[in-house]
This record gives structure tokens, sequence and C-alpha cells, in this order.
């Protein structure tokens, strides 16, 4: 663990050393959807009830026009299973098609679940997903994303915990 939080400093550090390359910091608040078993039975109900909360963190290093490097950290409740992760993972974007500042892009992740206690769990955490980026002014844009998350969990049926799920942010340059 010690060895995992070292890295991380030192990559942030080395991200943060480049003053030549555009950084950016975001944070995101992403859902996960399921279909409402209860639709139709009353008024007021609705298709979709999310049935997970996701938020992230991080900051991102442009490294040419193409790609860009972040390190993020996040919390993940589950509330109807009972799980609670502290996901803390490096991504790449891939810019598919850029229009000036704005973007579509797609991102791989991959990282560890960080135990803080004995409400959290432990494992790995995968990120794949697709977004946009629309800059509003030359310090702030927002994005709109969906990706798919897979958190691998010892004592969670299967092993695996797979989300889907649609996420939007604010990032400041």
């Amino acid at each position: 663990m010690k060895k995992i939080v070292l890295v991380s400093i030192l990559l942030c550090c080395s991200f943060l050393s480049f003053s030549q390359r555009q950084i950016n910091y975001n944070v995101s608040l992403s859902a996960t959807l399921m279909l409402n078993k209860d639709f139709g039975d009353y008024e007021d109900e609705t298709l979709f009830v999310p049935n997970a909360l996701m938020v992230r963190n991080g900051v991102d290093v442009k490294l040419n026009n193409r790609l860009s490097a972040g390190l993020n950290i996040g919390l993940d409740w589950h509330p109807e299973i009972s799980i609670l992760a502290v996901p803390y993972f490096a991504d790449a974007k891939f810019n598919i098609a850029k229009n000036d500042d704005d973007r579509f892009y797609a991102v791989a992740g991959y990282g560890k679940l960080l135990k803080l206690g004995n409400g959290f769990e432990r494992g790995n955490y995968h990120k794949f997903g697709l977004g946009v980026e629309v800059s509003s002014s030359d310090k702030i844009g927002f994005q709109i994303g969906l990706d798919f998350h897979q958190k691998t969990i010892a004592n969670y049926k299967n092993g695996k915990l797979n989300s889907l799920s649609f996420g939007l942010g604010v990032f400041f340059l």
C-alpha cells in the first residue's frame, strides 16, 4: 500500500512539473440506472431508478493533441447491495474527434479499491467509456460520459461487480 501511495504521489508531482502542459482539475457525479420494478403501479413512478452513485475527483494532463492522462480518486456507493468503495486509478483519454476546445473521447483506466475501514471493499478497478467535453469559457467546461466500471471484490458474488453509469461533470483549466 505504501508503494502505491508513493508511486501515485510521484506520478502526480511529475505531471504537475510539466509547466508547459495544460492541467485540468475535474469532478463528476455518475449514476447507474436500473429498470423500476414498480413502474406503472403508481402515477409518479419513473421507468429508471438510480442503483448506485459515483463521485470522481481528479487531475488530467494534456500530453498532446490526441492524448491526456490523469490520476483520480472517487467514492462509489451501491446501497442495494451494501457496497461502498473508494477507487483510486490512473486513466488515459484518447480524442476521437476534436473541435477547438471541445472533444469526443474514449477513456480507459485501471486502479485499486482503497480499504478505509470495515465498511469499505478492497480489490481492483477497471474503467472504459466514452465522453464529451465542452468548454464554455477559458477557465471552465462540462463533461458528459457513459462508462463501464468493473470492481473485482473477493467477497462479492462471482468476484466482480459490473456497472454502466451515466455521468455529468465539470472541469477547470
